[in-house]
């Protein structure tokens, strides 16, 4: 059987079921009803995931009260004016209380989801998906800047995110999982 070619009408996601039938064989996120195919990701960022996994496992599998997940779907609530309509995005790693059996669903949101910076400015992350894990509700946002060394840990307040951390040297403490606490120098060190 040959490989066939998706059309744009094949990527057209409005329903969760829409969004398990694309391919299996790619990192997907929904925005406006299209599928977006991520691209693999560079080995440093993979570095630096791999990092911040076992610095947050190792602190929260003794205590039962986390998981760590690397890029996980994560459904978002459509804007108020697409009520309805299914977005996912693939952060590069959660923190969440609950394992969910597919995905993290509407509703349901894990407590902290960490992005890293594949691009200095990190457009992306800092107007789309602040926006989109505002909306989900998400506590807790890190955008971990390889560039500059720094996590910029932003918590919801009202709806919105507010900076809360940007000192380069400030211990990293997820606010709902008491007791965590990552040094930023150690994560640095997957890039020495």
């Amino acid at each position: 059987m040959k490989d066939m070619i998706a059309t744009s009408e094949d990527l057209l996601v409005r329903t969760e079921d829409d969004f398990w039938r694309l391919p299996g064989d790619g990192l997907w996120e929904v925005v406006a009803g299209r599928a977006i195919l991520l691209p693999p990701n560079e080995n440093e960022h993979s570095y630096i995931a791999t990092t911040l996994t076992v610095l947050l496992y190792n602190q929260l599998k003794p205590t039962g009260r986390g998981h760590v997940v690397a890029a996980p779907n994560v459904a978002i609530p459509g804007p108020p004016d697409t009520p309805g309509e299914f977005w996912s995005r693939a952060p590069d790693l959660v923190v969440s209380s609950h394992k969910p059996r597919r995905n993290y669903s509407v509703g349901h949101p894990p407590e902290l989801v960490i992005e890293i910076l594949s691009t200095r400015r990190g457009n992306v992350e800092r107007t789309e998906k602040i926006e989109d894990y505002a909306r989900a509700g998400i506590g807790e946002y890190w955008i971990v800047n390889p560039f500059d060394r720094i996590v910029e840990v932003y918590l919801l307040r009202g709806g919105e995110y507010q900076l809360t951390q940007r000192d380069p040297l400030e211990l990293l403490r997820p606010q709902a999982f008491g007791g965590v606490a990552i040094d930023p120098r150690d994560i640095w060190s997957a890039l020495d």
